[in-house]
């Protein structure tokens, strides 16, 4: 027994576990890197280009994709060096990682805005204004430009506009910009993606409020489950949800594609599937950040699956 108490701690078993621990921390400290740098926000925003092309009929090309991928990873990444306050309080671990590489991730997405313009600018001025939306949307969301008598500083702070500008903005730019960027023109199913955006947008952006109602609560941040609590806010996005989809099914049934209704609904469920969720569940960040915020991941997948349907009108 002395002897196997010797050996214990430089053995095989030893060995293999200490390996073993290394592995997963190198995948956890990677995948909180990809997570937190928003990466892994720009790879979603990929699916949602795709999506958005998949239901108005047009192509999905790699300028498209690009665009999309680099506004998305350069305004997350500028609007949290803006939240610093808030992300101390609520988001503790993001917080440190995002400080420690605050200069680089500055940095990139600083030159990715830059880059997404300079391709927007090939395909027109159009291209170009509705790709400037999410910066000027988002300049004016998280810096502090209302006057002190207002009782607000930034949008942000005022209850519901923060999750309005947000939604807007993504919904414009992810309805428009592949349309303006294949040097085309919208049309009714461009309408039915801004919906569509703008009520994914909408509920996307209440869950980390839900998350994070202590923490705003205490640096003074309005949200609405701030100020109606997690039961009601639950409601009204399932309201959302419903409302939402009998705006973008029932008229759609004209000029949508089936495929195109199937990808809407399994979209709806998915999000309200989140909703039934927050905060009944311990995995609050994950469901948040990879499972509510990679659902384009998925639902690009499914608009890939049934592009093999045969393509037939309501």
């Amino acid at each position: 027994m002395a002897s196997f108490r010797y050996h214990e701690g430089t053995g095989t078993g030893y060995f293999v576990s200490n390996t073993w621990d290394f592995f997963c921390s190198r995948v956890r400290n990677y995948g909180e890197f990809l997570l937190y740098s928003s990466l892994f926000l720009g790879a979603a925003a990929v699916g949602m280009a795709y999506t958005s092309c998949f239901i108005q009929g047009i192509s999905w090309t790699l300028p498209v994709a690009a665009v999309m991928f680099l506004i998305v990873f350069s305004v997350y990444n500028l609007n949290r060096k803006t939240d610093e306050a808030e992300d101390a309080l609520n988001h503790e671990r993001r917080f440190s990682i995002t400080k420690k590489y605050e200069r680089h991730l500055f940095a990139a997405a600083v030159s990715a805005y830059l880059i997404a313009l300079g391709i927007a600018a090939f395909s027109g001025i159009a291209a170009f204004c509705v790709v400037i939306i999410p910066l000027v949307s988002g300049i004016f969301y998280s810096v502090p430009f209302l006057p002190r008598w207002c009782g607000y500083r930034r949008l942000k702070e005022i209850p519901v506009m923060k999750n309005l500008v947000v939604s807007t903005a993504w919904a414009l730019a992810f309805s428009l910009a592949p349309v303006y960027l294949g040097n085309s023109t919208p049309g009714p199913a461009s309408f039915i993606v801004f919906l569509f955006i703008f009520c994914w947008t909408f509920v996307a952006s209440v869950l980390p409020d839900i998350r994070d109602r202590s923490g705003d609560s205490a640096t003074g941040v309005a949200t609405i489950p701030v100020l109606l609590g997690v039961a009601r806010s639950r409601s009204i996005l399932t309201v959302i949800n419903i409302s939402a989809g009998a705006l973008m099914l029932l008229p759609g049934f004209t000029f949508l594609s089936v495929q195109a209704g199937i990808v809407i609904l399994a979209s709806l469920v998915y999000s309200q599937g989140c909703v039934s969720t927050i905060d009944r569940t311990t995995k609050t960040d994950l469901l948040c950040d990879v499972i509510s915020d990679g659902q384009f991941m998925t639902i690009g997948g499914l608009c890939l699956l049934v592009s093999f349907l045969p393509r037939l009108p309501f």
